[in-house]
């Protein structure tokens, strides 16, 4: 947790990669060079035993001496939860001693990564898309009327009322979900002013994930700044999909000619500072989402990377909160 102010609601999905398929030309979310490499084992084990060192020194020598991490890596981030429950703040020291500990290994370029973005202009953000032009905004105006009701998409239907109860009692029953989060969306079916999202703006990376909320939050009528892969055939199918919607879409655009689709978009692992500077001149509040998923490695430098740009912009920023998809990997304790 990178924040108090955060909280994990999404339900695990695939998500859209947010990675190029050839190297950056410029600086990027990278692992240190160990030993000439850029090892995820080593970095990986690091990390864990950092995060351990301070509530279990045991767990922590343990996850050190680990020889096949890439086998043998997951009693040790079940330790990592084990080991918080003796108190919040054991749990939330590990938290945190963990995200320094990856923030000041990673890098941006050669520079630790925490540290390339503790500047004022997120590392020189000026400079748009990794030097390559000017950063701008288009926004698609939504025209729809708000969705005032809960709605559960199911087999080709959306399910409301009577059924969507009777499908999520069935849900408990046959133990797909747990009862808590049946009683959250009968909590938001009992109030359904809560979906009215007038005049509220929410960040979605990864605006093309497939269990993201981007769809769901322009139904309801909010404001949503999309940040995805700069791919003219994803932003047409994102554009297709929120067409007759009742929020408004607000894109980051290259400056020039072409149309949205073609100009949409930037990379999270290069674009990082100018993604950071244009989320930070959004008007606010604003809900950070993140909803971004590669695979394998890419996937940590990804995470690392957005963890450094929240933590930036949650230092400059009174009025951001956050939110993010929890993963079918990760570890939780269950009473």
């Amino acid at each position: 947790s990178r924040s108090e102010r955060s909280t994990s609601v999404r339900l695990p999905g695939r998500l859209s990669p947010m990675s190029p398929a050839s190297p950056s030309p410029g600086p990027t979310v990278q692992f240190p060079l160990v030993d000439g490499a850029r090892s995820t084992t080593s970095t990986g084990r690091a990390v864990v035993a950092d995060a351990l060192r301070a509530v279990d020194p045991v767990g922590a020598s343990a996850a050190e001496r680990t020889a096949g991490w890439r086998r043998d890596y997951l009693p040790h981030f079940s330790r990592l939860v084990e080991s918080g429950l003796a108190s919040p703040q054991a749990a939330v020291g590990i938290a945190r001693a963990g995200l320094d500990s990856l923030q000041s290994r990673m890098t941006w370029g050669e520079v630790p990564l925490g540290e390339a973005f503790a500047g004022a202009d997120f590392g020189g953000a000026d400079a748009g898309f990794g030097g390559g032009g000017a950063l701008d905004t288009e926004v698609r105006s939504g025209r729809g009327v708000p969705e005032q009701e809960v709605s559960l998409p199911y087999r080709g239907e959306r399910l409301t009322g009577e059924r969507l109860v009777a499908q999520l009692d069935r849900w408990v029953s046959e133990g797909v979900i747990e009862p808590s989060a049946r009683a959250a969306v009968l909590e938001v079916m009992d109030h359904p002013q809560w979906l009215g999202l007038g005049g509220r703006t929410v960040v979605v990376l990864g605006a093309g994930a497939e269990m993201g909320p981007l769809r769901a939050l322009l139904r309801w009528g909010a404001r949503v700044a999309a940040v995805d892969l700069a791919d003219a055939g994803l932003w047409r199918r994102v554009l297709a999909d929120t067409e007759g919607a009742a929020g408004d879409l607000v894109v980051p655009v290259r400056a020039g000619a072409g149309s949205l689709a073609e100009r949409a978009g930037l990379d999270l692992l290069q674009d990082l500072p100018a993604a950071g500077s244009w989320i930070e001149a959004l008007a606010g509040p604003v809900v950070l989402g993140n909803y971004v998923y590669a695979d394998g490695a890419t996937n940590v430098r990804l995470a690392a990377g957005i963890d450094a740009m929240t933590a930036a912009l949650l230092s400059r920023r009174e009025d951001l909160s956050l939110a993010y998809l929890a993963t079918p990997t990760d570890v939780f304790a269950v009473p």
